[in-house]
């Protein structure tokens, strides 16, 4: 049947579905406000011990209020359900983004990063940790606000007493190495998560790419990230550096908390002078909030860690085994935050599912804005400033500057010196290895009278790449079916260079003979003459280093064969033969085989005279 109402939420539309349950959006009937209301399976809620995580991660959900995270309004049951509404964001998350095609600009991404900073660190500042920061679980407002959603995964499938050793819980592009192998993870585990993320934005590939989800985790576990300008050649040195560090293998190796993170963030906008786009500085930065926040990132969350969500429905690792629930400690204090809405005949003596059903059922709690953390307070400001925050300001203003300098654009001088002295030896190793420089001078300096040799390092760049994608068809790995003829009789050519080259060679002159005259590199038909030359002559100097050796030991054999006719006629014979046979078609063996031809033409019977050899 269609649903139409959950506790007071008039149903008006399904937003999604997942492996938990259903999204649903809603409208409060007394006040009108809109709401996702989230309906958990059926299934779930049969499971042992999961009415009791369902407690515990509303509780998480209250300590968490603040402009960058989804808000809880409420939870209740209906007709055996769980549900629960949040807040609903008028906006798309990014991974919607990012299949609409949309391209970020390092500095969105940059400001995406801080924003997520400031959420994740007020829920690390409170022990819980996120575990599955992804793009699906980062939405953005109509007016472009940040807000983090999905707090349910530690909470509902990765508590650590509900769980056993060794489970892994996570979207396996963005999980931290620790969180791969099912070691504890922390506040660290989810700035890699981050950084994962942010990659994926600027580079529009994950850090780490495979065919199967083992070799995903593999990948993460041991294989370095490739630098992010490699494929995101506009962004800023500093953020490659930051994006590096966040994605060290050893947490102990990467920026300690969110709150240096943020930092690190807004000082390279700052640096940049970005003008009126730029991100206010944090004020807290300034009241020594963040120089000694170690043991944040260091120490391990509490058991009682995060909050609420989907599982999502693609790469997912999920190998939760819920060990039968231990009876928790009697009578504990029931939550404060409940206690306007309980009922007296039914309170919650002990956090079980029988108390859980006995509060809901039927019920709806709602949960007041002022019953939420009032996460403010502990980030107000000290009224004085103390010699410890004048010396930390000062330092942020020393990296500022240090920063801002050596994020400067090179001069065209400088950039070109730089490029000049990666491709000294002119080889196209060497110009793919400066290829982001010459890219970021073309761009730069588009009229300055050395472009000119750039461009044409710029050809050869595309020419290599154009060779490889034949190489791949050669080989099978990507289909034909759009080429054009010239493309296709290049591509034959050179499949006859790896089973009969010089049937290969006399393709290749074929189709240079054919389309030519043409010097220029333009269009699919010019490029496919550049390479078909350049295939030529690299085999033809091949062939003439090995016909040298060749025909040395051609030559011997001849001897040998001399020598024998006096003994053994026929076997010289057979030798001149053969020699014919193997080589006739060879063009540097022309003399060699006129030897033998003219060998078989004399009589045998006794020892000839050969030019050169002694009777």
């Amino acid at each position: 049947m269609e649903l139409e109402r959950l506790g007071p939420y008039q149903i008006v539309g399904k937003l999604g579905r997942g492996g938990m349950g259903t999204v649903y959006e809603g409208v409060h009937r007394d006040t009108g406000e809109a709401a996702a209301v989230k309906l958990l399976s059926a299934a779930l809620a049969q499971e042992e011990g999961f009415r009791g995580r369902f407690e515990a991660e509303i509780e998480t959900l209250r300590k968490l209020n603040h402009p960058n995270i989804v808000r809880l309004f409420g939870f209740g049951e209906q007709d055996g359900h769980l549900f629960y509404a949040m807040e609903l964001v008028d906006g798309s998350s990014l991974e919607e983004e990012l299949r609409r095609g949309r391209r970020f600009d390092w500095r969105e991404v940059a400001r995406i990063g801080v924003e997520t900073c400031r959420a994740l660190r007020h829920a690390h500042d409170r022990g819980i940790i996120h575990r599955d920061i992804k793009p699906g679980n980062l939405l953005l407002t109509a007016d472009g606000q940040v807000k983090l959603s999905d707090f349910g995964i530690a909470r509902l499938f990765g508590n650590t007493r509900l769980t056993s050793a060794g489970s892994v819980l996570g979207t396996a592009e963005y999980m931290a190495p620790e969180q791969a192998e099912g070691r504890p993870v922390d506040a660290r585990s989810d700035l890699y998560s981050l950084a994962a993320l942010l990659y994926v934005l600027l580079a529009r590939r994950p850090v780490f790419q495979g065919k199967s989800l083992p070799e995903v985790l593999h990948k993460q576990r041991y294989e370095p990230a490739e630098p992010l300008r490699l494929h995101a050649p506009d962004a800023p040195e500093e953020l490659e550096r930051i994006l590096a560090q966040l994605l060290e293998k050893e947490p102990e190796r990467r920026i300690a908390n969110a709150d240096l993170l943020a930092r690190r963030l807004e000082a390279m906008l700052h640096a940049l002078s970005l003008g009126p786009e730029t991100i206010e500085a944090d004020a807290a930065w300034l009241q020594g909030q963040g120089a000694e926040q170690g043991p944040l990132a260091s120490s391990a969350p509490p058991p009682d860690a995060p909050g609420y969500g989907e599982l999502p429905e693609t790469r997912m690792v999920e190998r939760p085994s819920i060990e039968p629930s231990a009876a928790p400690a009697p009578n504990p204090p029931p939550p404060a935050n409940l206690s306007e809405t309980q009922d007296p005949a039914n309170p919650p003596a002990v956090k079980s599912a029988d108390s859980m059903a006995a509060r809901l059922s039927g019920r709806f709690v709602p949960v007041a804005e002022e019953e939420l953390d009032q996460a403010e307070e502990e980030e107000s400001r000290p009224a004085l400033i103390s010699f410890q925050t004048w010396a930390l300001a000062l330092a942020l203003i020393s990296v500022g500057l240090s920063v801002w300098w050596f994020l400067q654009p090179p001069t065209a001088d400088a950039l070109y010196e730089r490029i000049a002295a990666r491709t000294g030896d002119e080889s196209t190793a060497s110009i793919l290895q400066a290829e982001g420089e010459i890219r970021e001078f073309l761009g730069r300096y588009p009229d300055d009278h050395r472009t000119a040799r750039l461009r044409e390092y710029e050809k050869e760049i595309e020419l290599h790449r154009l060779e490889r994608k034949f190489e791949q068809r050669v080989k099978g790995l990507t289909g034909t079916e759009s080429l054009l003829p010239v493309e296709r009789a290049y591509l034959e050519a050179i499949g006859y260079v790896r089973l009969e080259p010089e049937r290969g060679m006399a393709k290749l002159q074929a189709l240079i003979d054919l389309y030519a005259p043409r010097d220029d590199a333009s269009g699919p038909t010019g490029r496919c003459l550049t390479l078909a030359r350049r295939r030529l002559a690299q085999l033809r100097q091949e062939e003439a280093e090995h016909a040298g050796e060749q025909l040395d030991l051609l030559q011997q054999r001849l001897d040998a064969a001399d020598q024998a006719r006096s003994n053994d006629p026929q076997r010289a014979r057979a030798m001149y033969r053969a020699a014919i046979e193997l080589y006739g078609d060879k063009p540097w063996a022309a003399a060699a085989v006129r030897r033998a031809r003219e060998a078989l033409e004399k009589k045998t019977d006794s020892p000839q005279r050969h030019e050169g050899t002694k009777e």
